[in-house]
């Protein structure tokens, strides 16, 4: 009856909802405390946390997508799905604002001034 067995029952699989399900709460609680942050002190003084944002939540978003492409093989890349739209929307997401790695500076360099003399 091993055949019988859905993807979902793998181990592996379950490892990927679990790690995809921490990753989207861990993005939705950045988002959540920076939006209060920027309705109490302003999007200028929440600069960081935006920052992060823009980095953090779109790689998630590729981590979780891609997990799921891998779950579905070759057919997670047709357009039978929805995952190869959401893949090349995520993609173009990594890019709309300027790439990963000027968000992950000039985060660094905010983050460096703190604690300059």
């Amino acid at each position: 009856m091993a055949h019988s067995k859905t993807l979902a029952d793998k181990q592996t699989v379950q490892n990927w909802i679990a790690e995809s399900r921490a990753e989207i709460n861990a993005a939705r609680l950045l988002i959540q405390d920076a939006a209060k942050k920027i309705d109490s002190q302003g999007a200028y003084k929440t600069r960081k946390e935006i920052s992060i944002i823009k980095f953090y939540c779109a790689n998630v978003l590729q981590k979780v997508v891609d997990r799921a492409i891998q779950v579905h093989g070759a057919l997670g890349l047709t357009d039978d799905t929805i995952l190869a739209f959401y893949y090349r929307q995520e993609r173009a997401a990594r890019i709309y604002d300027g790439a990963d790695e000027v968000h992950m500076s000039s985060l660094a360099r905010q983050i460096l001034k703190e604690y300059r003399i």
